[in-house]
């Protein structure tokens, strides 16, 4: 059955509209990924509902690049397509349908991500919502529309996949060559482990992430005791007694006896205060 030309138009007016509402959830999400670990999103909500875990995890960057520079791309290529199937049907119906197949795969990615952090990011849920809704407007288009070989719609849409593919490799160059190496905080981290500095923190922790994350692999060298309950190794009891009332919190004991404790994310520079180590 053909669809009527006014609701055809509606559905990729409304395609455009979700896609403009989308590539601005996922521009937030990446200024999100690289803010500093002192601020907070106004969607971290709680240590189960928030932007900031789930965005800042391993599962946020993929081959160095975040997981929402790929979001923005493409709901840029789907208004894209959704502007030109307006003048054409056809093959960009199909590259519609097609292209929201790939974001379906995306969708499905993260709720794995979202199972296995035990988290929930509510605008990585918005943008879920829109590609679930988009998909089905392509399908409700693809479904009406006349149909054209699969190798005809290739053909004509050829140049846009060789855009997407090019813009994707120069995406993964830019990254990856402007990414500044690590420093090396092993001799630091050794350094707090020795001065007896611990920090007290959580996985369910976003500041906690980044503050791994600050130190790469010579985190392994820091002491951290995990309070958040149910978590492998946890040591709730151990946090209560010690009267954590937020995580990071740092404290140097010697001998048994606490020395100083300091709550809330350290950089590197308050660290070496803190402690008294050097690099």
């Amino acid at each position: 059955m053909v669809i009527p030309s006014s609701l055809r138009k509606n559905l990729l007016i409304l395609t455009i509209i979700l896609s403009v509402i989308g590539l601005l959830t996922s521009l937030y999400l990446v200024k999100n990924h690289y803010a500093p670990a002192t601020s907070a999103s106004f969607c971290d909500l709680s240590v189960s509902v928030s932007c900031s875990l789930v965005n800042t995890s391993t599962f946020s960057v993929f081959l160095g690049v975040p997981v929402a520079v790929f979001g923005a791309l493409w709901f840029v290529v789907l208004a894209a397509l959704a502007w030109r199937a307006l003048r054409k049907d056809g093959a960009f119906i199909f590259g519609l349908l097609v292209w929201n197949v790939v974001g379906i795969l995306s969708v499905v990615y993260l709720i794995i991500a979202e199972i296995i952090l035990q988290a929930l990011c509510p605008f990585c849920t918005v943008v879920h919502a829109i590609i679930v809704i988009t998909l089905i407007f392509s399908i409700i288009l693809y479904k009406r529309t006349p149909k054209i070989s699969v190798e005809k719609a290739l053909r004509e849409l050829r140049t846009w996949i060789i855009a997407v593919f090019l813009i994707t490799i120069i995406i993964f160059i830019l990254f990856n060559i402007s990414s500044k190496q690590q420093e090396d905080h092993t001799v630091l981290a050794q350094c707090l482990t020795e001065k007896g500095v611990v920090m007290y923190g959580s996985s369910r922790c976003a500041v906690c992430a980044k503050t791994r994350a600050l130190f790469g692999p010579a985190f392994q060298y820091v002491t951290e005791i995990e309070c958040y309950p149910g978590q492998e190794n946890s040591q709730t009891e151990l946090c209560l007694s010690q009267k954590i009332a937020g995580t990071p919190t740092w404290v140097m004991e010697q001998e048994g006896i606490e020395q100083k404790r300091q709550q809330g994310f350290l950089s590197i520079e308050e660290l070496q205060t803190f402690s008294g180590c050097e690099e």
